[in-house]
């Protein structure tokens, strides 16, 4: 039989062993181009992230800075306190507006408003404490603070069914803080409006909802007072009985 003829294969040459080799090295490069690429993105990404870190704790540290030499301004503890009261609540001022730039907060943007009501600008006052109530609505702190605020910068102004609706909102807030004063101020200006009816109900409500508020307690014991009844007056405690001659009584003489 014919021996079977057994093929060899092709030697690679000297040209084709090159190629793969450029084609391996290429591969390579590109690998590290990706490698490269991505970790320059991420050194990107951690620096932004480290930045923005170091920006926000910059500015929350200006902030914070802020709001305390306006708070030491504002109740007269800063030792540099103006002796005038108009330039100590318009430099407080200031301070709680450069706060609020550097970082947006409740605490700054209350202290705005509550200087600008010290300074008698009752109107912007007003509008900026309504976005503390607006803007913050979950803050147990200020929220009742403002609607308070609001409610008195009102009632200065003439605005009684304002002061109401303010104080009413506090009532009927999720916040005890202050709720009891809220019913007491209430009650007071539906008094002075000669709508009594309504004073007394919100009495009643305070009596009933906060009865160890020292408000509640003030309004029992006016309320306890009003309904003794006092002694006529003009006459003595022994009245009634028969007036005495000084002299004894004898049976008259016969």
């Amino acid at each position: 039989m014919p021996r079977t003829i057994k093929r060899r294969a092709p030697k690679e040459t000297k040209t084709e062993g090159i190629a793969v080799y450029n084609e391996l090295r290429e591969s390579i490069a590109k690998r590290q181009k990706t490698v490269l690429s991505v970790s320059i993105a991420v050194l990107a990404v951690i620096a932004i992230a480290a930045g923005i870190y170091f920006y926000h704790n910059s500015m929350v540290n200006r902030a914070n800075d802020y709001n305390a030499q306006g708070y030491a301004l504002y109740y007269g503890l800063s030792p540099q306190t103006p002796a005038s009261a108009p330039q100590r609540y318009t430099t407080a001022l200031s301070l709680f507006q450069k706060a609020y730039a550097s970082r947006k907060s409740a605490y700054s943007l209350y202290y705005i408003g509550a200087s600008q009501y010290a300074l008698g600008q009752y109107g912007q006052a007003i509008d900026t404490l309504k976005q503390v109530y607006t803007n913050y609505s979950g803050d147990a702190q200020f929220v009742p603070l403002s609607l308070y605020k609001s409610a008195m910068a009102s009632l200065i102004l003439g605005k009684n069914e304002d002061a109401i609706k303010y104080l009413s909102m506090m009532e009927s807030s999720q916040f005890n803080s202050l709720k009891d004063m809220a019913y007491y101020e209430d009650a007071r200006i539906l008094e002075s409006m000669g709508r009594k009816d309504e004073a007394s109900r919100k009495i009643d409500e305070l009596i009933r909802l906060f009865p160890e508020s020292p408000y509640a307690q003030d309004l029992k014991a006016q309320r306890a007072a009003s309904e003794t009844p006092a002694a006529p007056a003009g006459k003595s405690a022994t009245a009634g009985k028969p007036e005495s001659t000084g002299k004894s009584a004898k049976p008259a003489s016969k």
